[in-house]
């Protein structure tokens, strides 16, 4: 869980290193590469935060936004009802 920091008037928030080496987003010394990033808001206390390394496709064109609405898709029963889980 991240803290949201006071920056400058905005809020920061930072991405464990671990998932940073994981994407290949640090440089020969182990700091964060230089890149640029798209910080969009969804919706209420919802972002999405994505690498900009050339052109950014739409959102409901990226294979995670895709698997999460065929998961919400399955999740819904006939009549396109959010099934309980009981």
């Amino acid at each position: 869980m991240q803290t949201l920091q006071k920056r400058g008037g905005s809020g920061l928030v930072t991405i464990p290193k671990d998932d940073l080496e994981r994407d290949g987003l640090v440089d020969d010394d182990g700091e964060p590469a230089d890149v640029h990033l798209s910080v969009e808001r969804l919706g209420e206390r919802v972002w999405v935060v994505r690498v900009c390394d050339g052109s950014i496709p739409e959102l409901r064109e990226c294979e995670e936004v895709k698997r999460i609405a065929a998961e919400r898709v399955l999740d819904e029963d006939v009549y396109g009802e959010q099934q309980d889980d009981e």
